[in-house]
Protein backbone atom coordinates (compact mmCIF):
# COMPACT_ATOMS: atom_id res chain seq x y z
CA UNK A 1 0.00 0.00 0.00
CA UNK A 2 1.18 3.70 -0.95
CA UNK A 3 1.78 5.72 2.07
CA UNK A 4 -0.94 8.46 0.39
CA UNK A 5 -3.70 6.02 0.36
CA UNK A 6 -5.93 8.28 1.90
CA UNK A 7 -5.23 11.37 -0.79
CA UNK A 8 -6.05 8.33 -3.14
CA UNK A 9 -8.95 7.31 -1.47
CA UNK A 10 -10.59 10.74 -1.47
CA UNK A 11 -9.52 11.18 -4.98
CA UNK A 12 -11.27 8.55 -5.58
CA UNK A 13 -14.74 9.15 -3.40
CA UNK A 14 -14.97 12.82 -5.53
CA UNK A 15 -14.47 11.22 -8.99
CA UNK A 16 -16.91 8.38 -8.14
CA UNK A 17 -19.72 11.41 -6.64
CA UNK A 18 -19.37 12.88 -9.67
CA UNK A 19 -19.53 10.65 -12.28
CA UNK A 20 -22.20 8.44 -10.78
CA UNK A 21 -24.05 10.45 -8.45
CA UNK A 22 -23.51 14.37 -10.51
CA UNK A 23 -22.24 15.54 -6.76
CA UNK A 24 -19.24 17.69 -6.48
CA UNK A 25 -17.80 16.86 -3.34
CA UNK A 26 -15.02 19.05 -1.92
CA UNK A 27 -11.75 17.55 -0.94
CA UNK A 28 -11.78 18.41 2.37
CA UNK A 29 -15.43 16.80 2.59
CA UNK A 30 -13.79 13.38 0.49
CA UNK A 31 -11.31 13.12 3.24
CA UNK A 32 -13.85 13.24 6.18
CA UNK A 33 -16.01 10.44 4.46
CA UNK A 34 -12.85 8.20 3.63
CA UNK A 35 -12.40 8.37 7.29
CA UNK A 36 -15.14 7.87 8.88
CA UNK A 37 -15.34 4.63 5.82
CA UNK A 38 -12.60 3.21 8.23
CA UNK A 39 -14.38 3.55 11.46
CA UNK A 40 -12.67 7.26 12.46
CA UNK A 41 -14.69 10.21 13.73
CA UNK A 42 -12.74 12.64 11.76
CA UNK A 43 -9.88 12.99 9.46
CA UNK A 44 -8.23 14.69 12.28
CA UNK A 45 -8.31 10.95 14.18
CA UNK A 46 -7.01 8.95 11.47
CA UNK A 47 -4.15 10.78 10.96
CA UNK A 48 -3.46 10.66 14.91
CA UNK A 49 -3.37 6.98 15.13
CA UNK A 50 0.28 5.77 14.83
CA UNK A 51 -0.69 2.40 16.34
CA UNK A 52 -3.03 0.94 13.59
CA UNK A 53 -2.81 3.61 10.78
CA UNK A 54 -4.46 2.72 7.38
CA UNK A 55 -1.21 2.04 5.46
CA UNK A 56 -1.17 -0.95 7.52
CA UNK A 57 -3.82 -2.79 5.33
CA UNK A 58 -1.31 -4.71 3.68
CA UNK A 59 -0.81 -6.88 6.83
CA UNK A 60 -4.50 -7.01 7.55
CA UNK A 61 -6.42 -10.78 6.92
CA UNK A 62 -9.83 -9.37 7.12
CA UNK A 63 -11.21 -5.99 5.98
CA UNK A 64 -14.41 -5.69 7.20
CA UNK A 65 -16.44 -2.89 6.21
CA UNK A 66 -17.92 -0.41 8.30
CA UNK A 67 -21.99 -0.26 9.22
CA UNK A 68 -23.33 2.67 7.49
CA UNK A 69 -25.16 4.27 10.19
CA UNK A 70 -22.40 5.99 11.71
CA UNK A 71 -20.89 7.18 8.05
CA UNK A 72 -24.60 8.74 7.41
CA UNK A 73 -24.27 10.91 10.61
CA UNK A 74 -20.99 12.22 9.52
CA UNK A 75 -22.46 12.96 6.17
CA UNK A 76 -25.27 15.14 8.16
CA UNK A 77 -22.60 16.83 9.89
CA UNK A 78 -20.73 17.58 6.59
CA UNK A 79 -22.97 20.54 5.34
CA UNK A 80 -26.04 18.29 4.78
CA UNK A 81 -24.84 15.85 2.34
CA UNK A 82 -27.30 13.52 0.87
CA UNK A 83 -27.37 10.00 3.09
CA UNK A 84 -28.13 7.72 -0.05
CA UNK A 85 -24.72 8.51 -0.85
CA UNK A 86 -23.12 6.69 1.60
CA UNK A 87 -23.65 2.68 0.39
CA UNK A 88 -23.19 3.76 -3.48
CA UNK A 89 -19.99 6.00 -2.71
CA UNK A 90 -18.57 2.38 -0.58
CA UNK A 91 -17.27 1.18 -4.31
CA UNK A 92 -15.46 4.82 -4.42
CA UNK A 93 -14.31 4.76 -1.37
CA UNK A 94 -12.53 0.86 -1.79
CA UNK A 95 -11.46 1.15 -5.61
CA UNK A 96 -7.89 2.43 -5.49
CA UNK A 97 -7.56 -0.52 -2.31
CA UNK A 98 -8.59 -3.04 -5.05
CA UNK A 99 -6.82 -2.13 -7.46
CA UNK A 100 -4.14 -4.12 -5.79
CA UNK A 101 -6.16 -8.11 -6.20
CA UNK A 102 -4.92 -9.91 -2.83
CA UNK A 103 -7.43 -8.22 -0.85
CA UNK A 104 -10.50 -9.64 -2.71
CA UNK A 105 -10.84 -12.29 -1.05
CA UNK A 106 -10.02 -10.28 1.85
CA UNK A 107 -12.95 -7.79 2.34
CA UNK A 108 -16.37 -8.78 4.26
CA UNK A 109 -19.49 -6.33 4.77
CA UNK A 110 -19.85 -7.46 7.99
CA UNK A 111 -18.40 -9.25 11.27
CA UNK A 112 -21.40 -11.03 11.37
CA UNK A 113 -20.46 -13.06 7.82
CA UNK A 114 -16.87 -12.95 8.50
CA UNK A 115 -17.42 -14.46 11.79
CA UNK A 116 -19.89 -17.27 10.29
CA UNK A 117 -17.30 -18.61 7.70
CA UNK A 118 -14.35 -18.80 9.98
CA UNK A 119 -16.63 -21.06 12.28
CA UNK A 120 -17.69 -23.27 9.61
CA UNK A 121 -14.87 -25.29 8.44
CA UNK A 122 -14.46 -26.15 12.52
CA UNK A 123 -18.26 -26.68 12.69
CA UNK A 124 -17.99 -28.97 9.35
CA UNK A 125 -14.58 -30.73 11.23
CA UNK A 126 -16.57 -31.67 14.65
CA UNK A 127 -19.70 -34.13 12.93
CA UNK A 128 -22.85 -34.20 13.45
CA UNK A 129 -24.33 -34.59 17.29
CA UNK A 130 -27.86 -36.54 15.96
CA UNK A 131 -28.37 -38.10 12.80
CA UNK A 132 -31.32 -35.92 12.05
CA UNK A 133 -29.94 -32.75 13.33
CA UNK A 134 -31.33 -29.64 12.77
CA UNK A 135 -30.05 -25.59 13.49
CA UNK A 136 -32.71 -24.54 16.34
CA UNK A 137 -30.80 -21.52 16.86
CA UNK A 138 -27.54 -19.33 15.99
CA UNK A 139 -26.35 -16.36 15.35
CA UNK A 140 -23.13 -14.14 15.98
CA UNK A 141 -22.33 -11.67 19.09
CA UNK A 142 -20.13 -8.84 18.22
CA UNK A 143 -17.51 -7.44 21.37
CA UNK A 144 -14.80 -4.87 21.05
CA UNK A 145 -11.99 -4.93 22.98
CA UNK A 146 -8.73 -2.24 23.67
CA UNK A 147 -7.32 -3.31 21.15
CA UNK A 148 -10.09 -5.11 18.36
CA UNK A 149 -12.80 -7.66 18.62
CA UNK A 150 -14.56 -10.48 19.97
CA UNK A 151 -17.01 -12.48 17.20
CA UNK A 152 -18.74 -15.27 19.47
CA UNK A 153 -20.46 -18.00 17.11
CA UNK A 154 -23.44 -19.49 18.18
CA UNK A 155 -25.22 -22.70 17.07
CA UNK A 156 -27.55 -24.86 19.30
CA UNK A 157 -28.37 -28.41 17.75
CA UNK A 158 -31.73 -30.41 18.05
CA UNK A 159 -32.08 -33.73 17.08
CA UNK A 160 -36.49 -33.71 16.84
CA UNK A 161 -36.58 -37.82 16.81
CA UNK A 162 -34.78 -37.58 20.30
CA UNK A 163 -36.83 -34.42 22.33
CA UNK A 164 -40.41 -36.38 21.01
CA UNK A 165 -39.22 -39.64 22.60
CA UNK A 166 -38.00 -37.70 25.83
CA UNK A 167 -34.64 -38.15 25.33
CA UNK A 168 -31.78 -35.59 25.19
CA UNK A 169 -31.87 -33.88 22.20
CA UNK A 170 -30.13 -30.54 22.29
CA UNK A 171 -26.52 -29.35 22.06
CA UNK A 172 -25.13 -26.32 21.88
CA UNK A 173 -21.71 -25.02 20.38
CA UNK A 174 -20.28 -21.95 21.09
CA UNK A 175 -17.37 -20.34 18.94
CA UNK A 176 -15.34 -17.21 20.27
CA UNK A 177 -12.85 -15.72 18.13
CA UNK A 178 -10.38 -13.09 18.76
CA UNK A 179 -9.98 -10.57 16.17
CA UNK A 180 -6.66 -7.70 16.80
CA UNK A 181 -7.09 -4.52 14.54
CA UNK A 182 -3.84 -3.62 12.59
CA UNK A 183 -5.10 -0.85 10.59
CA UNK A 184 -7.72 1.85 10.97
CA UNK A 185 -11.02 0.10 12.04
CA UNK A 186 -11.02 -2.12 9.47
CA UNK A 187 -8.19 -4.41 8.95
CA UNK A 188 -7.82 -7.32 11.35
CA UNK A 189 -5.94 -10.42 11.93
CA UNK A 190 -6.98 -13.46 13.54
CA UNK A 191 -5.61 -13.91 17.11
CA UNK A 192 -7.07 -16.65 18.62
CA UNK A 193 -9.78 -19.12 18.35
CA UNK A 194 -11.24 -21.10 21.18
CA UNK A 195 -14.99 -23.19 21.39
CA UNK A 196 -16.98 -24.96 24.08
CA UNK A 197 -20.07 -27.42 23.64
CA UNK A 198 -23.02 -27.66 26.35
CA UNK A 199 -26.48 -29.35 26.54
CA UNK A 200 -28.07 -25.77 25.63
CA UNK A 201 -26.55 -22.79 24.18
CA UNK A 202 -26.45 -20.81 27.26
CA UNK A 203 -24.81 -23.65 29.24
CA UNK A 204 -21.85 -23.56 26.13
CA UNK A 205 -21.84 -19.65 26.65
CA UNK A 206 -21.07 -19.83 30.96
CA UNK A 207 -18.22 -22.40 29.66
CA UNK A 208 -16.92 -20.83 27.74
CA UNK A 209 -16.70 -17.63 29.51
CA UNK A 210 -16.08 -19.08 33.00
CA UNK A 211 -13.23 -21.15 31.67
CA UNK A 212 -12.07 -20.11 28.25
CA UNK A 213 -13.25 -23.01 27.02
CA UNK A 214 -11.06 -25.34 24.21
CA UNK A 215 -7.84 -23.64 22.10
CA UNK A 216 -7.96 -24.43 18.24
CA UNK A 217 -4.71 -23.01 18.10
CA UNK A 218 -1.04 -24.47 19.24
CA UNK A 219 -0.80 -21.59 21.63
CA UNK A 220 -2.66 -19.48 23.65
CA UNK A 221 -2.83 -16.51 22.24
CA UNK A 222 -1.41 -13.48 24.70
CA UNK A 223 -4.75 -11.64 25.90
CA UNK A 224 -7.14 -14.40 25.96
CA UNK A 225 -6.84 -15.15 29.16
CA UNK A 226 -10.51 -16.62 30.87
CA UNK A 227 -10.95 -13.06 33.76
CA UNK A 228 -9.93 -10.70 30.13
CA UNK A 229 -13.13 -12.59 27.79
CA UNK A 230 -16.10 -10.68 27.72
CA UNK A 231 -20.11 -11.34 29.17
CA UNK A 232 -22.07 -11.42 26.16
CA UNK A 233 -25.18 -9.72 26.81
CA UNK A 234 -28.83 -10.45 25.07
CA UNK A 235 -28.70 -8.93 21.88
CA UNK A 236 -32.02 -6.57 21.07
CA UNK A 237 -32.62 -8.78 18.10
CA UNK A 238 -32.30 -12.18 20.38
CA UNK A 239 -34.47 -10.44 22.74
CA UNK A 240 -37.28 -9.28 20.15
CA UNK A 241 -37.17 -12.78 18.96
CA UNK A 242 -37.74 -14.00 22.28
CA UNK A 243 -41.45 -11.85 21.95
CA UNK A 244 -42.28 -13.69 18.48
CA UNK A 245 -45.38 -15.22 19.68
CA UNK A 246 -46.95 -12.59 21.25
CA UNK A 247 -50.22 -11.73 20.15
CA UNK A 248 -49.43 -7.85 20.55
CA UNK A 249 -47.13 -4.74 18.94
CA UNK A 250 -44.01 -6.24 19.93
CA UNK A 251 -45.18 -9.43 18.63
CA UNK A 252 -45.63 -8.14 15.30
CA UNK A 253 -42.85 -6.39 15.28
CA UNK A 254 -40.76 -9.39 16.24
CA UNK A 255 -41.92 -11.46 13.28
CA UNK A 256 -42.26 -8.06 11.38
CA UNK A 257 -46.03 -8.66 10.14
CA UNK A 258 -47.21 -6.01 7.36
CA UNK A 259 -43.31 -5.02 6.48
CA UNK A 260 -42.63 -5.23 2.85
CA UNK A 261 -38.99 -6.87 3.51
CA UNK A 262 -39.24 -9.35 6.14
CA UNK A 263 -35.78 -10.74 5.23
CA UNK A 264 -33.77 -12.86 7.41
CA UNK A 265 -35.28 -11.38 11.05
CA UNK A 266 -33.69 -8.00 12.52
CA UNK A 267 -30.12 -7.75 11.99
CA UNK A 268 -27.47 -6.88 15.34
CA UNK A 269 -26.54 -3.42 16.16
CA UNK A 270 -26.10 -1.61 19.41
CA UNK A 271 -28.05 1.16 18.87
CA UNK A 272 -31.72 2.98 18.48
CA UNK A 273 -30.67 4.80 15.48
CA UNK A 274 -29.29 2.17 13.58
CA UNK A 275 -32.91 0.34 14.07
CA UNK A 276 -34.80 3.20 13.30
CA UNK A 277 -32.39 3.27 9.48
CA UNK A 278 -33.07 -0.10 9.48
CA UNK A 279 -36.91 1.24 9.10
CA UNK A 280 -35.94 2.97 6.07
CA UNK A 281 -36.17 -0.11 4.41
CA UNK A 282 -39.31 -1.23 2.50
CA UNK A 283 -42.04 0.23 3.99
CA UNK A 284 -43.86 -0.42 7.32
CA UNK A 285 -47.23 -0.14 9.31
CA UNK A 286 -47.95 2.93 10.76
CA UNK A 287 -47.08 3.48 14.13
CA UNK A 288 -43.61 0.80 13.75
CA UNK A 289 -41.35 3.63 15.02
CA UNK A 290 -43.10 4.25 18.22
CA UNK A 291 -43.33 0.04 18.54
CA UNK A 292 -39.74 0.20 18.00
CA UNK A 293 -38.65 2.93 20.44
CA UNK A 294 -41.31 1.48 23.11
CA UNK A 295 -39.19 -1.67 22.86
CA UNK A 296 -36.19 -0.27 22.67
CA UNK A 297 -36.62 1.02 26.13
CA UNK A 298 -37.88 -2.11 27.72
CA UNK A 299 -34.96 -4.02 26.28
CA UNK A 300 -32.65 -1.42 27.99
CA UNK A 301 -34.78 -1.85 30.96
CA UNK A 302 -34.46 -5.58 31.01
CA UNK A 303 -30.30 -5.72 30.39
CA UNK A 304 -30.09 -3.25 33.43
CA UNK A 305 -31.92 -5.38 35.72
CA UNK A 306 -30.13 -8.75 34.38
CA UNK A 307 -26.76 -6.83 35.05
CA UNK A 308 -27.95 -5.44 38.36
CA UNK A 309 -25.70 -6.42 41.21
CA UNK A 310 -27.43 -4.98 43.67
CA UNK A 311 -29.39 -7.08 46.76
CA UNK A 312 -32.68 -7.35 45.57
CA UNK A 313 -36.02 -7.25 47.91
CA UNK A 314 -37.56 -10.25 48.20
CA UNK A 315 -41.85 -10.12 48.86
CA UNK A 316 -42.99 -12.27 51.60
CA UNK A 317 -44.11 -15.31 50.14
CA UNK A 318 -44.79 -19.06 51.68
CA UNK A 319 -41.16 -20.91 50.91
CA UNK A 320 -41.55 -23.54 48.54
CA UNK A 321 -39.28 -26.31 49.21
CA UNK A 322 -37.03 -27.00 46.16
CA UNK A 323 -37.96 -31.22 46.84
CA UNK A 324 -41.61 -30.37 46.72
CA UNK A 325 -43.35 -31.62 43.94
CA UNK A 326 -46.29 -29.25 42.81
CA UNK A 327 -49.07 -31.04 41.02
CA UNK A 328 -51.39 -29.31 38.22
CA UNK A 329 -54.66 -28.11 39.97
CA UNK A 330 -58.37 -28.14 39.17
CA UNK A 331 -60.68 -25.21 39.61
CA UNK A 332 -64.32 -25.14 39.11
CA UNK A 333 -67.00 -22.69 38.67
CA UNK A 334 -64.64 -19.53 38.25
CA UNK A 335 -65.37 -16.79 35.51
CA UNK A 336 -62.19 -15.01 34.14
CA UNK A 337 -61.80 -11.57 34.86
CA UNK A 338 -62.09 -8.97 32.07
CA UNK A 339 -58.25 -7.74 31.51
CA UNK A 340 -60.10 -4.38 32.15
CA UNK A 341 -60.48 -5.41 36.02
CA UNK A 342 -56.76 -7.04 36.16
CA UNK A 343 -53.99 -6.67 38.90
CA UNK A 344 -50.73 -7.55 38.84
CA UNK A 345 -48.92 -8.99 41.37
CA UNK A 346 -45.16 -8.73 41.86
CA UNK A 347 -42.66 -11.41 41.65
CA UNK A 348 -38.65 -12.15 41.75
CA UNK A 349 -36.94 -14.70 39.45
CA UNK A 350 -36.59 -17.51 41.21
CA UNK A 351 -40.37 -17.01 42.64
CA UNK A 352 -42.95 -19.59 42.72
CA UNK A 353 -46.06 -19.12 41.01
CA UNK A 354 -49.18 -19.87 38.92
CA UNK A 355 -50.79 -19.58 35.52
CA UNK A 356 -53.53 -21.22 33.57
CA UNK A 357 -54.11 -20.90 30.10
CA UNK A 358 -57.88 -22.20 30.04
CA UNK A 359 -59.03 -20.54 33.12
CA UNK A 360 -59.55 -24.02 34.19
CA UNK A 361 -55.97 -25.49 34.87
CA UNK A 362 -53.81 -23.85 36.91
CA UNK A 363 -50.37 -25.04 35.88
CA UNK A 364 -47.16 -24.85 38.35
CA UNK A 365 -44.05 -22.30 37.44
CA UNK A 366 -41.26 -20.63 38.24
CA UNK A 367 -40.39 -17.11 37.41
CA UNK A 368 -37.04 -16.65 35.23
CA UNK A 369 -37.12 -12.84 34.29
CA UNK A 370 -38.92 -10.38 35.21
CA UNK A 371 -39.10 -7.09 32.53
CA UNK A 372 -41.94 -4.03 32.77
CA UNK A 373 -44.16 -5.32 30.42
CA UNK A 374 -43.86 -9.45 30.68
CA UNK A 375 -42.92 -12.34 33.13
CA UNK A 376 -40.87 -15.17 31.93
CA UNK A 377 -41.17 -18.67 33.63
CA UNK A 378 -40.15 -22.28 33.14
CA UNK A 379 -43.01 -24.80 33.50
CA UNK A 380 -42.97 -26.83 35.99
CA UNK A 381 -45.51 -29.32 35.36
CA UNK A 382 -46.95 -31.80 33.04
CA UNK A 383 -43.76 -33.59 33.39
CA UNK A 384 -43.27 -33.75 29.38
CA UNK A 385 -43.56 -29.92 29.29
CA UNK A 386 -41.13 -29.33 32.25
CA UNK A 387 -38.03 -26.64 31.48
CA UNK A 388 -40.16 -25.00 28.67
CA UNK A 389 -40.08 -21.17 29.15
CA UNK A 390 -43.01 -18.92 27.84
CA UNK A 391 -43.55 -15.10 28.45
CA UNK A 392 -46.84 -13.92 29.13
CA UNK A 393 -48.05 -10.15 30.75
CA UNK A 394 -47.86 -9.31 33.93
CA UNK A 395 -51.37 -9.78 35.27
CA UNK A 396 -51.53 -13.34 33.72
CA UNK A 397 -49.04 -14.52 36.38
CA UNK A 398 -50.29 -15.46 39.78
CA UNK A 399 -49.46 -16.41 43.32
CA UNK A 400 -52.12 -18.98 43.77
CA UNK A 401 -54.33 -21.86 41.20
CA UNK A 402 -57.74 -19.50 41.78
CA UNK A 403 -55.74 -16.08 41.31
CA UNK A 404 -54.47 -17.78 37.93
CA UNK A 405 -57.42 -18.58 36.44
CA UNK A 406 -59.31 -15.86 37.25
CA UNK A 407 -56.12 -14.12 35.14
CA UNK A 408 -56.08 -16.73 32.85
CA UNK A 409 -53.68 -16.05 29.43
CA UNK A 410 -55.49 -14.11 26.51
CA UNK A 411 -53.97 -14.86 23.41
Amino acid sequence: MKHDITKECADSLRSFAKHHFGVQLKSSHAHELFAAYMGYSSRAALLADKKCPITNLSQAEFIVLQPTAPIKERCKELNGLPEELVVGLTEGAYSPILVEKRFFNKIWPTFESLAMNLAVDITNSRGMFFNDQKIQREGVKVETYEEGVYLMVLHEYVSPSRVLSDQPGIRGVVDLIKLKRVAGYVGYVKAGHHWAEGETLEAAIEKIENSGGESLDDQKPDGVDVETLPKFELGFADWLAKHKNRDSLLGDLAIKRGFTVKGDGWPSYNNLEAYKDHLNIGSQPRGTTATLERAWKTYESFLKKKCSTGPKKQAARPATKKSESRPIVFVKNLKPLHYTKRTIENFMAGDKAWISWDGKKAIPVTVTEVDERYYTFTVERPLKNAGNEHYVRLDEVRSTPELACLNCITS
